[in-house]
């Protein structure tokens, strides 16, 4: 089997109709000026840097339509882009870069400091700069450490992307060649300007050819890249379609990163696979989310109801209401939206379906806004998995609340014992996944692939059961369960009780050393503006609801929660400060 070019057969079919809007500008392209600027960035790839098949480029850039050009450049040019993640230092970043060893390097420009540090260079110094680095002819090489420094990397041939690009007239050769802060790499609209004008489709590719990498937010070890391939965004957006009725009529507000699979795919590729609208956060904002989710953000201008975009992406703001239809989020998102004093009068009228995912969603959550009319769909999916797994119909999500349904589409799931067997209904063990979403492996690293995939199967080291209707439940993940007394304790169990607890704004539980029962529970809470909380008080609020190896032996207040890119609760951080 094979994925054709959806993005050029929307532009085909419909090529007056908006794709892509910035949030922050208002700046629209339609699937004509998508396909054409995605096609301009292959053949800058394929004709400028001189990338072959299979060769990696680099990404180190926010939120953006320009980050989607990309993807779909790098897919039109057979080349694998590499998702990063710009919130870590160029520390951590280093050994992604080691492991995925690409052959091109693109970031914003407020990351030119991380490139540098990064490269050990102002820039590429070899070969033709109009090229944006060294000739491929002509590679860099690393160069030894000087001075106990870590050795330099070889320079990349790159491009640097601006904050808000605007329309501007073909660069010229000269202008191409400019330097960027210091960087012999070109600007990215002057480099799509320069490149040939001729529209690319991307030929027929094989369902298991990677096109882009993720890679994990572990905390220990070698840095693991998720092989996306394109099967598994198909396959994604069919399972997305089959669950949410997702359609080339919805319009997406996509707030989360897009170096995180729930940014690329939770709606964004399924939605432009269906020929619909994404509004493109570049970073998030819960007022500005609220305005958008309420029909009053940027206006977008258009022919129909769906609008269409206006003939120069650069003609400044789109001229009429936008209705969002579409949201997706991570707990932190909806409880930031929640707490927004926008939130109380904020009617949400075109909003047709709601999802979440990414970490256990705290009832009390869920509660505050079914007291709006909104129902919730809680899902579950991993980088592993595409990530679309399970997402509920409103009914089940009302009927059983914290419930993530059935598996959906083409996708399956099964509940083992630690001795590999099935579990029946209620009976609590690892969830185990597969169907054509599921990651063939991590990038280079057999060991880990054969750890993760045995015997058809991904075990995705999440603790989950199912009921009798067959409906799931994530209990929490296996290594943030902890044993007390000789008792499992799931923190995400206790997190529950603490949102319900008056004063209590945000919660995490993590298990400690403890002398007597090995472990015990520690409670990390942010206070709610105003509100005054006590250690006692919040273990008799647990005393009162839960088995006393369950309640936190320890309390502790803090300002904020650390958490990862994605909006999870960083864990790791929380027990390296308080579990020493």
């Amino acid at each position: 089997m094979f994925v054709v070019d959806w993005l050029h057969k929307q532009a085909q079919h419909h090529p007056d109709k908006l794709a892509l809007v910035d949030s922050a500008s208002g700046r629209a392209l339609s699937y004509r000026q998508f396909d054409e600027r995605a096609s301009r960035f292959a053949q800058w790839v394929l004709e400028r840097w001189r990338l072959s098949p299979g060769d990696r480029v680099a990404v180190l850039a926010r939120n953006g339509p320009e980050y989607l050009e990309m993807l779909y450049g790098c897919a039109k040019a057979g080349v694998v882009m590499v998702c990063l993640n710009w919130r870590l230092p160029a520390a951590e970043l280093g050994p992604i870069l080691d492991d995925a060893a690409p052959a091109a390097f693109v970031c914003d420009e407020g990351f030119l400091d991380v490139a540098r540090a990064l490269f050990g260079r102002p820039g590429p110094t070899q070969g033709d700069p109009a090229q944006g680095g060294p000739a491929r002819d002509e590679p860099a090489r690393d160069e030894p450490a000087r001075d106990g420094q870590a050795p330099t990397r070889a320079a990349l041939p790159g491009l640097v992307l601006s904050p808000a690009p605007a329309a501007h007239e073909p660069a010229t050769a000269a202008q191409v060649a400019a330097t960027v802060a210091g960087l012999e790499w070109p600007d990215y609209e002057s480099a799509l300007a320069a490149a040939g004008a001729r529209v690319v489709e991307m030929p027929t590719r094989p369902m298991d050819e990677p096109w882009y990498l993720l890679y994990t937010s572990g905390t220990t070890g070698r840095p693991k890249g998720v092989i996306q391939t394109y099967g598994m965004s198909f396959f994604n957006a069919v399972n997305a379609m089959l669950a949410t009725g997702l359609s080339g009529r919805d319009v997406l507000l996509a707030a989360l990163p897009f170096f995180h699979t729930g940014g690329l795919n939770l709606y964004a590729n399924p939605i432009i696979h269906a020929g619909g609208t994404v509004v493109v956060m570049r970073d998030f904002d819960a007022g500005e989310a609220i305005r958008w989710l309420d029909g009053k953000g940027r206006d977008a201008a258009g022919s129909d109801e769906r609008a269409e975009a206006p003939a120069d992406p650069g003609d400044g703001p789109a001229r009429r209401p936008l209705p969002i239809t579409q949201f997706l989020g991570v707990p932190a998102l909806y409880l930031f939206i929640a707490q927004h004093p926008g939130f109380g009068q904020a009617r949400f009228e075109a909003m047709r379906h709601w999802s979440a995912g990414g970490s256990p969603m705290p009832l009390a959550l869920l509660e505050t806004w079914s007291a709006k009319g909104i129902t919730i769909c809680f899902g579950f999916g991993m980088t592993e998995t595409g990530p679309t797994v399970f997402i509920p119909d409103e009914a089940t999500a009302r009927a059983k609340p914290g419930s993530v349904g059935k598996p959906v589409g083409s996708m399956l799931a099964r509940v083992v014992d630690r001795d590999g067997r099935d579990c029946g209904p209620g009976e609590r063990g690892e969830l185990l996944v597969r169907g054509p979403g599921v990651t063939p492996g991590y990038w280079r690293n057999p060991q880990a692939t054969a750890e993760a995939l045995r015997d058809g199967w991904l075990h995705t080291g999440d603790v989950a059961y199912f009921d009798e209707d067959g409906d799931y439940w994530i209990v929490d993940r296996l290594k943030d369960m902890f044993v007390s007394g000789g008792e499992n304790v799931y923190p995400a169990e206790v997190e529950n009780l603490l949102y319900r607890m008056p004063g209590v704004a945000e919660a995490a539980v993590i298990g400690v050393p403890d002398p007597r029962w090995v472990e015990v529970g520690l409670a990390v809470i942010v206070p709610a503006a105003g509100a005054r909380l006590s250690e006692d008080a919040v273990r008799e609020h647990c005393r009162a609801q839960l088995a006393g190896y369950k309640v936190p032996k320890h309390v502790r207040f803090v300002d904020a929660l650390p958490r990862t890119p994605a909006g999870k609760v960083e864990k790791p951080a929380l027990r390296a400060r308080f579990a020493a």
